[in-house]
């Protein structure tokens, strides 16, 4: 469960996750994301340490699953694959019930997260894979 392998690729996924998902939601895409809210705050605070917190938990889980997962077959395609799968999950099984329920977004800005999810969360499986194939 905290194994050398785990540890360095949930730092590997943290700094990914973390960073590139501030340069997409908070740069890349502001003007889409606010175009398509639907019930959300005007004046929404954000608290970066839970949001940090947020991402080392998905980061130690993507690790630790792909560890278990990939039965020692590690490489960047089966990396991708999980990772993938856990931002369909998440982009779009959660996001969907999401916009059942409080319809914080339209369909097309949740569509296009869950996208976003699936190629982000990709990304950050296929750099387990290296981390898991490099150190094991």
């Amino acid at each position: 469960m905290l194994t050398k392998t785990t540890l360095t690729g949930t730092l590997v996924g943290f700094v990914f996750l973390f960073f590139s998902g501030w340069l997409f939601y908070d740069t890349l895409a502001t003007d889409f994301f606010s175009q398509h809210y639907v019930n959300m705050p005007s004046q929404m605070s954000t608290n970066m340490n839970y949001i940090a917190l947020g991402v080392l938990v998905e980061a130690y889980l993507l690790s630790y699953i792909y560890g278990q997962w990939a039965n020692g077959n590690y490489n960047l395609r089966s990396g991708f694959k999980l990772g993938a799968l856990l931002g369909l999950f998440a982009g779009l099984g959660i996001n969907m019930i999401t916009l059942g329920t409080v319809e914080l977004m339209d369909i097309q800005g949740t569509v296009v997260d869950a996208v976003w999810n699936v190629t982000f969360f990709g990304i950050a499986g296929s750099l387990n894979g290296w981390v898991h194939q490099s150190l094991s």
